[in-house]
């Protein structure tokens, strides 16, 4: 009887205490074994920037050491063929992954490996060419149509992006199209007078982008500004497209690279108001510029 009694009362007491709010976690409480949060950072890549921009950045960020991630972007890691075929051999680069860092707002953990750095952004450089496409044709199989790899792509889209470093709207890309439709014609032409790109933005690159890189690492600048600068208005020049990026090209310049306007440009400049004006021949470019709009 006392044994019965002691039973009854005991369930009693669990149908009371299982009525009690938070009875059940408190008596019963499930272990945690969860770390804290990796703190993270978000970069914002400007289209244009430099490696060693966004490098700087990235240590400013925590993220990991502006040394470490400049020598791992020395070489593009395995996995990235597509990406960087035909860089293989080209001589007189500084950064097999310049221009390969797309600009976008990435949230990457503090404390990074540079490589793993390295290899974020470039799984979302390789994911976004992937999926673009325009007029039903896949980014990869324009650049094959148009005869040219990739990597060049790349190093045309980053001449686009600092000549017409526009927006998003249509309008802007229409403009970026017209601009990549000039170099385009040139390196279709190199044999009928137009062996130069003669765009500034790659003799810039040398004189005032990496010239202090170049400098604290003994390079040699004579190396680099011959295989960057396109400009025929200089003794140490080259030819056609330069050995590789000059800045990080936006998605819209890419894709202008890709797919140029029809036309038969082959000179154009920005006035004051930063308007472009394009033109068939020299003597109408420079009789223009010229007249009206040297500064």
């Amino acid at each position: 009887m006392k044994k019965a009694i002691a039973v009854l009362l005991l369930m009693t007491m669990m149908l009371t205490l299982s009525g009690c709010a938070g009875v059940k976690e408190y008596l019963w409480p499930t272990p945690t074994t969860a770390a804290p949060p990796k703190p993270t950072s978000n970069i914002t890549i400007i289209p244009g920037w430099s490696i060693v921009q966004v490098a700087e950045k990235l240590e400013e960020l925590e993220i990991c050491s502006a040394d470490g991630f400049l020598e791992a972007a020395k070489v593009v890691p395995p996995g990235y063929d597509t990406l960087v075929n035909g860089l293989g051999t080209a001589e007189g680069y500084l950064f097999a992954a310049e221009g390969l860092i797309l600009p976008e707002t990435h949230n990457i953990y503090q404390n990074s490996n540079p490589e793993n750095v390295l290899r974020f952004f470039l799984d979302y450089t390789a994911k976004s060419v992937n999926a673009l496409s325009y007029d039903d044709t896949t980014a990869y199989a324009r650049a094959e149509q148009l005869g040219m790899s990739m990597y060049e792509i790349f190093t045309l889209a980053s001449i686009i992006q600092y000549e017409a470093n526009l927006g998003s709207t249509d309008k802007d890309f229409e403009i970026m199209q017209q601009v990549s439709s000039v170099f385009h014609n040139r390196l279709n032409n190199q044999n009928n007078g137009y062996a130069y790109l003669g765009s500034d933005a790659t003799r810039k690159y040398i004189e005032v982008k990496m010239k202090k890189y170049i400098e604290d690492n003994n390079l040699n600048y004579d190396t680099y500004f011959k295989g960057y600068c396109t400009n025929d208005s200089y003794s140490l020049k080259t030819e056609g497209l330069p050995v590789g990026p000059v800045g990080a090209p936006s998605i819209q310049a890419i894709k202008a690279a890709l797919w140029p306007a029809d036309t038969d440009y082959f000179f154009f400049f920005t006035d004051v108001d930063n308007n472009f004006h394009f033109y068939t021949n020299y003597e109408d470019f420079q009789n223009e510029w010229n007249n009206k709009y040297k500064h």
